[in-house]
């Protein structure tokens, strides 16, 4: 897995397309060919709440269910090339930041940006 810290003005469209609400200063987007969904529900101050665009603009929501009937709680899914998993994460009461997951077939168009962030 390849992972690289973003700056607001590479996710500002993604941004306001998933997380508006978002004032943090933390992006970084990874490649993976699957993601796993976990703390999809509040636990000790901690929980992820994921989003998807699509390469169309579509934007969904992943449903989360009462934590003792949660189906996506620990599911493992592909992640398609024409689809971003955008995930804002909380871990004991600490904001974490915002996550992109990308196919890995992206990787090229992001390898000018440096580990700190960097422009491409």
């Amino acid at each position: 897995m390849t992972t690289i810290k973003l700056k607001k003005s590479q996710v500002r469209q993604i941004l306001q397309m998933t997380f508006p609400e978002y004032r943090g200063r933390k992006y970084k987007i990874e490649f993976r060919d699957t993601v796993t969904f976990y703390d999809t529900n509040w636990s000790g101050g901690t929980r992820n709440t994921y989003r998807f665009v699509r390469a169309d603009g579509k934007v969904a929501d992943l449903p989360v269910a009462a934590p003792w009937a949660n189906p996506a709680e620990r599911l493992t899914v592909e992640v398609p090339p024409d689809v971003l998993v955008v995930r804002h994460s909380f871990f004991c009461g600490q904001d974490m930041g915002i996550t992109i997951t990308a196919h890995p077939c992206h990787l090229p168009r992001w390898l000018g940006c440096s580990e700190n962030g960097g422009g491409k």
